[in-house]
């Protein structure tokens, strides 16, 4: 009987010993150690870090566009075509991957003579962070002041997608009537910048994949990319601005010149992109692969940006860059209902959200509004806030609290 008691005992105290040691190389596991990484905002080169780095033969560039001539001046302007990207030290386990916007171009008028996009990297060390929505490190409010940042500038007009260098025929003749090469190379410098993210952190305890405009479709695109690389990290998705109205023609035809790219391991996306794939059907994929991540879209209910791209769509407008600035508002009641149908297909996915705020404004994440707009009836930081910090939620019920479908109440149209 003593016998036995002891044995007991030195079990117990065996298996306690046993549990702390696992508890301690567990802990240990756990705790990664942070990136060497400046808390300033620093310029990573491409070239000088991986002076091989090739994706599908291309490597990383802006568009490289032609030089454009000034109507009023006769300048001409030319455009630097070499990409590089940002990033940002913390102090805690967590990474932002955030995803530039800045337009598109599908066809001569806007690729090679009016343009619609960013042609060249935005230097976000030239400026002042203050105020500029999650980039404001030093507000008490910002639910990522301690995060580590990395930040895709965009700069080839295929909204981070693209993998194809296109030929858009001068038929205007401004450059002797030869074609022209845009770069389309977005989803290339993704890669590299993913490589890079790969090799300078261990697993990142959460990973908050954001962008806005264009930068919106890089994000949901890169999402799957970034969760695969770090499968034990909590990885989530918010698009800004990017609700993906669109025509048909502009699905089948205008686009094909990026050679978009998708994660063909999620079930639907297997024989790559189908001009069929409507955005609400790409987030309704992704969160049904995903159904651990949450998911989420923010929109104003009359974004002029994304009408205006909308309008350029519709019909034969892209051959009158005259009618560009004046045509749009005529497109907002098409572009708000199906912007309604698209949010409300993917928000049957239980693990996402949307947030449809009053307005016309476009984008939010980089600007004072992230901390200002509550029109959905709960501040839009805080819901941001419930979204990457509350881990319940991603079936809906009591437990999700503030990360819940919102839509302002008060959602008039414009004046035009």
């Amino acid at each position: 009987m003593k016998y036995s008691r002891y044995l007991k005992t030195g079990t117990i105290v065996f298996i306690s010993l046993f549990l702390v040691s696992t508890a301690s190389a567990w802990l240990d596991r756990a705790e990664p150690a942070l990136p060497d990484i400046p808390q300033e905002w620093t310029i990573i080169d491409p070239e000088k870090v991986y002076p091989d780095f090739e994706y599908n033969g291309y490597t990383p560039s802006c568009a490289a566009c032609p030089p454009t001539v000034d109507q009023d001046t006769g300048e001409a302007e030319s455009f630097d075509p070499k990409f590089t990207f940002f990033v940002k030290g913390g102090t805690t386990n967590n990474l932002v991957v955030y995803f530039q916007g800045g337009g598109g171009c599908w066809h001569e008028n806007n690729c090679l003579y009016v343009h619609t996009y960013m042609e060249e990297v935005l230097d976000i060390t030239a400026y002042n962070t203050r105020l500029m929505g999650i980039f404001d490190t030093k507000l008490v409010l910002n639910p990522f002041k301690d995060w580590y940042f990395v930040y895709i500038p965009y700069c080839t007009g295929d909204v981070h997608w693209g993998a194809n260098d296109a030929e858009y025929p001068d038929t205007g003749n401004v450059y002797g009537g030869s074609d022209q090469t845009i770069r389309h190379r977005g989803f290339v410098n993704f890669q590299v910048v993913l490589q890079w993210i790969r090799d300078n952190f261990e697993n990142p305890e959460k990973i908050f994949v954001s962008g806005s405009s264009a930068g919106s479709y890089g994000a949901i695109m890169g999402f799957p990319y970034i969760k695969e690389t770090f499968p034990a990290s909590k990885v989530s998705v918010l698009g800004d601005a990017g609700n993906g109205v669109t025509t048909e023609s502009f699905q089948t035809d205008a686009i094909e010149n990026w050679n978009i790219q998708i994660p063909e391991w999620i079930p639907g996306f297997e024989g790559g992109y189908d001009p069929d794939m409507t955005i609400d059907y790409v987030y309704r994929r992704i969160a049904q692969y995903y159904r651990f991540s949450k998911i989420a879209q923010f929109t104003t209910a009359w974004d002029w940006n994304q009408t205006f791209f909308y309008n350029l769509m519709v019909g034969d407008n892209i051959e009158h860059p005259e009618t560009w600035e004046t045509g749009w508002p005529a497109s907002w009641p098409a572009w708000n209902d199906q912007m309604l149908d698209y949010v409300y297909s993917a928000a049957e996915m239980p693990n996402y959200r949307y947030y449809i705020a009053a307005g016309d404004y476009h984008t939010i994440m980089m600007t004072p509004d992230f901390y200002l707009e509550r029109s959905g009836g709960i501040p839009f930081f805080r819901w941001v806030n419930a979204m990457i910090n509350n881990p319940f939620g991603l079936w809906g019920g009591p437990l999700e609290g503030l990360w819940q479908n919102l839509e302002c109440t008060d959602c008039e149209e414009p004046l035009p």
